[in-house]
């Protein structure tokens, strides 16, 4: 064999161990960017799917707000059948009234006063008609002289919350008991009424409070209050706008399945249409047989969607 030979073989050994060390480069570099793009791409996909995930999880919460802040605004208007189902009668053995006993009839009026207070007790008194007014203290400073001029006119005043504002009042028993001596507090210093008389913002049966409503309930007794729920609604605080015929029906149908019936509805600004309802419900029940119209004192039956025995 010639050198020639031997140096061509060798020249040809050296060419490969070159064309594979190149190759050998070639995957040492090339695999770790396909392997750093490939996991890019999975961390890219792996976030997208996060992000749905996290979009999903909002509009569930979102929903779930919404549906909570539904059911709470149907209590209002669900509250006859609520009492049907959760009150506890204070007195079980209940004889069926004889057709010659009074039905009575209690008309009362949230949130007051308002700029129609006057409207309602100028229409109350044409009609020899007394009512009672649960009274917020929303307008303290813009109308202090109606407080007084709802229990000058011989109508019955009670406490209604002083900030009417659900969030504040039932975050706490703390914070419920600081409104409640704010409203009494008002109405003795305007009206001079040591004020016995309660009604919840939302109802005692209301499933927004913090605090389990049978404590609040019982809070309110043990001052040797009174507090006073409704089993007839005139449906004039209804997401639905209501016409001054629909809330009277409203209130007389209602007004008939009872012998002892609390009437809830609104003295605020929104609501002329209760007002302009007033002659018409008034007049209705002054037909029915048997049928007086009272104002609400601490002697009167309780109506009550939830009942604490003291």
């Amino acid at each position: 064999m010639s050198d020639n030979d031997d140096i061509l073989r060798r020249r040809k050994r050296v060419k490969r161990l070159k064309c594979y060390l190149v190759v050998l480069f070639l995957v040492l570099t090339i695999t770790p960017l396909v392997m750093s793009i490939i996991t890019l791409k999975n961390m890219q996909r792996l976030q997208k799917d996060i992000d749905d995930l996290t979009d999903r999880f909002n509009e569930y919460e979102r929903s779930q707000m919404l549906k909570a802040e539904a059911e709470s605004a149907l209590v209002s208007e669900l509250a006859t059948q609520v009492a049907q189902i959760c009150e506890e009668p204070q007195e079980p053995e209940v004889e069926e009234p004889e057709e010659t006993e009074i039905r009575k009839v209690y008309l009362t009026f949230d949130d007051g006063p308002s700029m129609y207070t006057e409207e309602i007790l100028d229409v109350l008194d044409s009609y020899n008609v007394k009512a009672t007014f649960f009274v917020t203290g929303a307008q303290a400073q813009k109308h202090p002289e109606w407080y007084k001029e709802i229990v000058d006119r011989g109508h019955s005043i009670g406490m209604h919350s002083y900030t009417h504002i659900y969030g504040e009042i039932y975050k706490d028993t703390e914070s419920f008991i600081a409104d409640i001596d704010k409203i009494h507090e008002l109405i003795e210093t305007t009206s001079g009424v040591d004020c016995r008389l309660y009604r919840f913002p939302g109802g005692s049966s209301n499933a927004v409070s913090s605090v389990p409503m049978s404590e609040l309930c019982g809070l309110i007794t043990s001052r040797g209050w009174k507090y006073f729920d409704w089993n007839v609604s005139s449906q004039d605080a209804s997401s639905v706008s209501r016409s001054s015929t629909e809330i009277a029906n409203n209130v007389v149908s209602g007004v008939g399945k009872y012998d002892n019936s609390v009437v809830l509805m609104h003295d605020a600004a929104d609501k002329h249409s209760t007002v302009e309802a007033l002659p018409a419900i008034i007049e209705k029940i002054m037909a029915m047989d048997n049928t007086e119209i009272l104002a609400l004192d601490d002697a009167s039956e309780e109506v009550q969607h939830i009942s604490v025995l003291e």
